[in-house]
């Protein structure tokens, strides 16, 4: 999913992109994201067509506002979805006139941007949220059936007869690599060693010798297994 944002306030900008990268990884999208400071720069640097899946927009900013900003962007295109952010009730009404499929008005819910998302997602990418609840992995931790969504696992790690769960927390259980390794059979998870699998969602780049995650973390890769997964991230996002 390729966001891009224009947003003058500091605090208001590291929100947006906190929250739309956290979205984005429960929701297993991969994410690109370009910021903006205003609509000059914008238009300066994209003076032609927009490489945009969805674009964020302050309406009020500096010597030109969002309103004008998107009465150009209508001018190239139609279709592109335009999520408004206003701390303004009244300027809403005028978003009608620019077709934008959301207003979030400051301060901003994490619910509200997480349904706007969704939204742009279902109605102009064809993804659908309800495939993605489903996709859980469930297993027995600490005497209770649990289930996790598969996106949110980080990396899967194996300890003699145990497995550890990556993810915002850590799950350890017994299970064997080979265990795991059926029950998630899934490209997104590969190994990067013979204790180790890695959930391709979290890769940010790959070197020959390490990944390197989202999470900022640095997984070491085997010579044997380099190749299969370099093939597998390149068939993945190339």
């Amino acid at each position: 999913m390729y966001i891009g944002i224009c947003e003058d306030e500091e605090i208001q900008l590291n929100y947006l992109q906190k929250h739309i990268t956290t979205y984005c990884e429960r929701a297993g999208e991969v994410l690109k994201m370009e910021c903006f400071s205003g609509a000059e720069e914008l238009l300066f640097k994209y003076e032609q067509d927009l490489p945009f899946d969805c674009l964020l927009l302050d309406i009020r900013m500096g010597k030109m506002d969002g309103m004008e900003l998107a009465v150009k962007i209508r001018q190239r295109d139609r279709q592109l979805p335009i999520i408004f952010v206003t701390g303004d009730k009244d300027a809403v009404f005028d978003g009608y006139k620019v077709g934008a499929v959301r207003y979030l008005l400051k301060p901003i819910k994490d619910e509200e941007l997480a349904e706007a998302l969704d939204y742009v997602r279902q109605e102009y990418t064809g993804q659908s949220k309800v495939a993605e609840k489903e996709d859980y992995f469930c297993f027995n931790y600490a005497g209770e059936y649990t289930k996790i969504d598969k996106n949110a696992i980080i990396t899967v790690e194996v300890q003699g007869h145990y497995i550890t769960l990556h993810a915002e927390k850590e799950y350890t259980f017994k299970e064997t690599m080979r265990g795991i390794r059926e029950k998630l059979a899934d490209e997104r998870f590969v190994p990067a060693s013979r204790s180790v699998l890695v959930n391709l969602e979290h890769v940010k780049s790959i070197t020959r010798r390490s990944c390197r995650l989202s999470t900022g973390q640095v997984i070491p890769l085997s010579r044997s297994c380099y190749n299969d997964f370099n093939q597998a991230f390149i068939k993945r996002y190339v």
